[in-house]
């Protein structure tokens, strides 16, 4: 395969060509019109083809005798595979679309040999080369090869009918390899169910080594005992595994290994197999390669997408693609549920079939945005990343400790400060335990455990206590005596004695004389960081000799001296004039932190390094001779290389530690920002969760009111008051349970009778006289002065009830936050995305303005020049389509500037080469780069949303709880809207509203009218009083005769002459009669009775609705819009059909993976939907008709 690459760069050459479904190269590729000579490449690319499978054919079996294929052979052997995928690849292009011209030439050359002996080489070097490790390189390309193979198969039934020949040719040519079909489905069955058998209990069950490992005895036993496979297959996968030293196999490496690629090629052979068993719907032949295939298609059924379209011949299509299980599980979310429940409500009985499809389309995109955001705030990511790490600090747990070096080889520090270092690590180890993360992971484990486990783990849970107390009485004592021994015993004093010498004991010693000198003299200029090294590698040398070069331990790198001492430098260092240095937070001098880094490598550069100061090499020189203890001349070119080592780390140390406050604000923001993000998913996937358990908490809130009392005199009260065990005796309510503990309403707030209040509030005597009268009135009791109080005997009630108001309003405030992370993206989305279609199909805002009293249509003007729409829709090129539509009409500048696009911007020509400056980043251009318009217009859609305003009332209503307690009453109207039944009750209200309204001040107009009858002429009947010395009359002025017919005329049964004087012998009485009677039709009669008639007919239609909704959906295909009555001829027809044929979630599947798709990878059939979806086109529906239908003779 010398020409290799040019072979492929020609064959990729002819692909591009027919990119996109270019129908008319596909068919030139074919017959060249005009041409005087024709050359049918497809049947030339097939020939070449054949001549590469006979290579490859020949390939296999020169290597079908030996082990393993050598390294020639994996060269050669991968460009043969590397050419046959790009033949595949090509002629896929060549005939989808689908090119009908194409595919029978296709069909009739003898591409079915070369597919045959595809197959033989697949079946067979699957299983040679999946035994060897070192050959899964090459099985992986081979594996790519089948795939392609099995696409362009797939591409040959695009637009393929019932019976058809291509179809028919397929099956024989399937039959005719039955025997490598079978060997392949052999191979993709065991490693698909591989995965799901490794990962059930029963065979973990034979798994001991915490590691994850297995030996290969308990393999074949734990495989054995799932009776899913035969003894030749178990030791096919023995054999295919990959063992260490010790004959152990890590299961979960090897079922991973093949577990993507059996997925891939798998899922494509399963699409084959079902589009060939329904268009070929009656060959015995496949019946019996399905049989053997049952396992592999069950695997792939719920991941196996299935639509009816009509196409673009107008004849009725099935398309086949994948549904990825994460996609299913998002499909089911609750805020998912609710969306299809609302959307299915609202439209099924709305409009006709296009009108429909229009709302089921948006609908799909609205709930494909919503699912997205499902996907990034799901957890089942984040809970593995979690258990891989924790399992990873559980097992590296052990694995520290004996060792007195650290991974580089440099000494660990001492015993004491590591002993101490263990012990808080222990501690914070202990409390890690009981952290959420490593609690939730405990209770996932815990529910997956069986009785067995649950026994076994209490059994070691009891031993582990015991043994752990034992250990730690054990350690005390342990750590006790050896303190004891090394102090008494230990020869690290004795040797630091012996090592120590005069000059660094007296150097050690405190200079009163030199303290002043210290303190004001300056470091002198241009001071050198040579000096720490000179400090720290000269003393080490002259201190230890030639043992710190020799790698000694701890105490001889230190020079032996004792520790305590702080030795600088020698006798020399008397006259030195050094600054004196500040104590460190831990309390050691900077200067013996400069000898601590520079004798102890690793150690050094963990702690901050200080400025090094300058020595002068004068004093240097005196240094080494009033000491008497200067190294030899053979030593000096060893102590002058590790002093210039010691400048070069102390130069390197210093770069990292002025890095590392930049790179550590930027950890400690990103991980901030990380566990943000993490809790806003949590509160998002928790926002149902929460709203129950603030409902649940309102009715406990509620509960604990119902012991409240009222009392109205403190003297008499006083004895229930003391006996009511409130915080010792002050048992009145003041309305706060935030403040001081002081329980007292002083009756001045909402709850305030009449009469003042001491604003004293002492609990004993809050309120003034209340009047002259004593307190056995009645009267005065009831008008004078009262204060509400918890009656109990716990004690226990009041502080239940400041709790709860306080987690009640902390719900209720993380309940907004779950939602404007859950539904307000959603919300923003479907405005954008309204708003850009308005603008792209209707010419909004550019052809038309909307009307002055269009307050949304106004509003959504702000953000149409903002550089940040669209921001949610996912559309980024509306403004550019909306441009190029009605630019040339309207003009671009004009456009341009409504937009607030950069018409330079787009000029591709004018774009210059010179690179754009990087943005700043800080603070200030964050703050710079905000789109203010955006985020303005953003809020006020947001305020907009009815969902967002309930939960803003909600958090008010919790607020002005702490206040006055009976406004939590309100939040039990929660209850009312959280629940579906419910719901419907209020929406009967509101489904009428207008007219409700309506009537209502009709209503209130008909009362006025009846009040100014009565005001200028029964005034006399309206004496409510019965002290005739003192009358009370209440038509005396028109407000209160008019409130005193609304308020009491209205409510009577009999109207207004229920409540006033008997007309009966006065002169008006005729008049009075008709006053009455009237008032009593038209009001009592005819306008209550329509206001009750609109909410009760208001109820009954929307449960009339649900019903017909219920009943549609049941009796009638949402998509083809055919009756059951038509399916139901078999068993299960309409059930069948609505499931499997024309499913409304595969609809929705469909469209989101045709958005996530590449374009330039749509077959034919998508491309055609992508094309009528992009139009806004729905004529692909399958309206009135349906695949079974369509066929129904030849399925029969």
């Amino acid at each position: 395969m010398a020409d290799d690459e040019f072979t492929c760069d020609l064959f990729r050459f002819l692909q591009l060509l027919c990119e996109g479904h270019n129908n008319d190269f596909q068919n030139y590729l074919r017959t060249q019109t005009g041409s005087t000579t024709t050359i049918n490449i497809i049947i030339c690319t097939v020939d070449y083809l054949l001549r590469l499978q006979e290579s490859i054919s020949d390939f296999y079996w020169y290597y079908s005798g030996k082990d393993i294929i050598d390294e020639p052979g994996k060269r050669n052997f991968s460009k043969a595979m590397t050419v046959a995928k790009q033949v595949f690849n090509s002629l896929t292009e060549y005939i989808q679309g689908p090119c009908t011209g194409n595919q029978q030439s296709l069909a009739h050359s003898r591409l079915w040999d070369a597919v045959v002996g595809f197959l033989h080489v697949f079946a067979h070097m699957m299983m040679k080369l999946a035994q060897d490790s070192s050959q899964i390189g090459l099985l992986k390309e081979l594996l790519d090869l089948q795939k392609d193979m099995v696409v362009m198969l797939l591409s040959l039934l695009e637009g393929n009918v019932v019976n058809g020949t291509i179809a028919r040719q397929m099956v024989d040519m399937l039959v005719e390899s039955s025997s490598n079909v079978e060997m392949i489905l052999k191979f993709f069955d065991m490693f698909l169910k591989l995965k799901d058998i490794t990962g059930s209990d029963a065979f973990r069950d034979y798994v001991t080594d915490p590691r994850g490992l297995i030996s290969k005895k308990d393999f074949y036993k734990a495989m054995d005992s799932q009776k899913q496979y035969s003894p030749s297959e178990i030791q096919f996968l023995l054999s295919c595994s990959e063992a260490d030293e010790n004959e152990m196999i890590n299961f979960e490496e090897f079922a991973d290994r093949f577990q993507e690629p059996a997925k891939d090629i798998g899922f494509n052979i399963a699409v084959l197999l079902t589009n060939l068993s329904e268009h070929v719907p009656h060959d015995t032949r496949l019946q019996n390669f399905l049989e053997q295939a049952e396992s592999v298609l069950n695997y792939f059924r719920p991941f196996l997408g299935r639509i009816e379209i009509m196409g673009a011949s107008r004849k009725i299509e099935r398309i086949y693609f994948e549904i990825s299980e994460a996609n299913r599980n998002q499909w089911e979310m609750p805020q998912v549920r609710e969306s299809k429940r609302q959307f299915i409500f609202d439209v099924v009985n709305e409009g006709g079939e296009s009108e429909k499809m229009e709302l089921f389309v948006n609908f799909c995109e609205d709930t494909i945005f919503e699912m997205n955001i499902a996907s990034q705030i799901s957890e089942e990511e984040e809970e593995e990343v979690v258990d891989s790490e924790d399992e990873e600090e559980e097992g590296g747990g052990g694995g520290g400790g004996g060792g007195e070096l650290d991974e580089n080889g440099e000494e660990m520090p001492p015993e004491s400060s590591s002993a101490f270092s263990d012990f808080l690590t222990s501690v914070v180890n202990f409390f890690n335990m009981f952290t959420f993360k490593n609690l939730r992971r405990r209770y996932r484990k815990l529910r997956k455990m069986t009785l067995k486990d649950m026994v076994v783990g209490l059994a070691t849970f009891i031993y582990t206590i015991l043994f752990g107390i034992l250990s730690f009485i054990y350690s005390v004592c342990k750590g006790f005596f050896m303190l004891i021994w090394s102090t008494l015993f230990g020869g690290e004093l004795v040797e630091g004695a012996k090592k120590i010498t005069v000059t660094e004991l007296l150097a050690s010693m405190p200079d009163p004389t030199q303290d002043e000198v210290h303190d004001e003299l300056p470091p002198e200029p241009g001071a050198d960081e040579g000096q720490e090294g000179i400090d720290g590698g000269e003393e080490r040398d002259v201190g230890g000799g030639e043992e710190g070069e020799e790698g000694g331990d701890g105490e001889e790198k230190e020079g032996g001296r004792m520790p305590g001492f702080d030795t600088p430098g020698g006798l020399g260092d008397f006259g030195e004039t050094t600054t004196v240095e500040p104590p460190t937070p831990e309390g050691t001098p900077l200067l013996k932190r400069k000898l601590l880094a520079a004798t102890s490598g690793g150690e050094g550069e963990e702690r901050e390094e200080p400025e090094p100061e300058e020595e002068t090499p004068p004093e240097e020189e005196k240094a080494d001779n009033e000491n008497g203890e200067k190294a030899e001349k053979e030593a000096e070119p060893v102590v002058k290389e590790e002093e210039q080592e010691v400048k070069e780390e102390t130069l390197k140390t210093k770069a990292k530690k002025e890095k590392k406050p930049a790179e550590e604000g930027y950890e400690l923001w990103n991980e901030l920002e990380i566990q943000r993000i993490k809790f806003m998913n949590y509160l998002s996937r928790n926002f149902y969760n929460l709203r129950f358990l603030a409902l649940f908490i309102a009715f406990a809130l509620n509960f604990i009111l119902l012991f409240y009392k009222v009392g109205y005199d403190v003297e008499e009260e006083s004895e229930d008051i003391e006996g009511s065990a409130m915080f010792e005796g002050s048992a009145l309510f003041e309305g706060s349970a935030l403040f001081e503990g002081s329980a007292a309403f002083e009756g001045s707030g909402l709850f305030e009778g009449s009469g003042a209040v001491d604003e004293g509030g002492s609990g004993i005597d809050p309120f003034d006289d209340g009047g002259d009268d004593d307190g056995g009135d009645d009267d005065d009791e009831e008008e004078g002065p009262f204060f509400f109080y918890l009656e109990e005997s716990t004690g226990y009630m009041q502080p239940c009830l400041s709790m709860l108001a306080i987690i009640h309003t902390v719900i209720a405030f993380l309940c907004i936050i779950g939602y404007n992370c859950l539904k307000v993206p959603l919300v923003i989305f479907k405005r954008e995305k309204e708003l850009a279609r308005k603008l792209e199909f209707d010419g909004l805002y550019v052809t038309e303005q909307p009307e002055d009293d269009d307050i949304k249509g106004q509003w959504d003007r702000l953000v149409l020049n903002t550089p940040s729409f669209p921001n949610n829709y996912w559309d980024k090129f509306v403004k550019t389509k909306v441009l190029a539509k009605y630019g040339d009409i309207y003009g671009r500048e004009r456009i341009a500037e409504l937009l607030g696009m950069d018409l330079a911007s787009l000029d591709v020509s004018a774009m210059t080469q010179e690179k754009k400056p990087e943005p700043e980043s800080g603070m200030l251009s964050w703050i710079i780069s905000i789109d203010i318009k955006y985020q303005i217009w953003k809020f006020g859609v947001v305020f907009t949303d009815n969902t967002f305003l309930y939960l803003v009332w909600y958090m008010v209503m919790s607020l002005l709880g702490h206040f006055n307690n009976f406004f939590f009453a309100c939040h039990l109207m929660d209850i009312a809207v959280g629940v579906k039944d419910l719901r419907t009750i209020l929406s009967s209200v509101t489904h009428n509203g207008k007219q409700l309204m309506m009537t209502v001040g009709l209503l209130a107009v008909v009362v006025y009218l009846y009040t100014v009858v009565a005001f200028n002429f029964f005034r006399k009947f309206y004496n409510m009083s019965e002290d005739e010395d003192e009358p009370d009359m209440k038509c005396d002025d028109m407000m209160t005769c008019y409130l005193f017919h609304m308020y009491v005329g209205v409510r009577a049964g009999g109207g207004i002459g229920d409540e006033i004087e008997d007309p009966a012998g006065d002169e008006y009485e005729l008049y009075r009669v008709v006053f009455d009677i009237t008032f009593f039709f038209f009001v009592i009669v005819i306008l209550l009775a329509i206001i009750q008639g609109l909410i009760i007919d208001a109820f009954g239609e929307l449960r009339d609705q649900q019903e017909q909704v219920r009943e549609n959906m049941e009796t009638q295909c949402f998509i083809c819009g055919i009756g059951s009555d038509y399916f139901d001829t078999t068993p299960h027809g309409f059930e069948t059909h609505t499931l499997e044929e024309h499913n409304l979630a595969n609809y929705m599947f469909f469209l989101m993976y045709l958005i996530n798709k590449d374009e330039t990878e749509h077959t034919g059939q998508e491309s055609y939907v992508w094309k009528m979806y992009q139009e806004r086109c729905w004529d692909f529906f399958p309206a009135g008709d349906c695949f079974r239908k369509t066929y129904e003779d030849q399925l029969a």
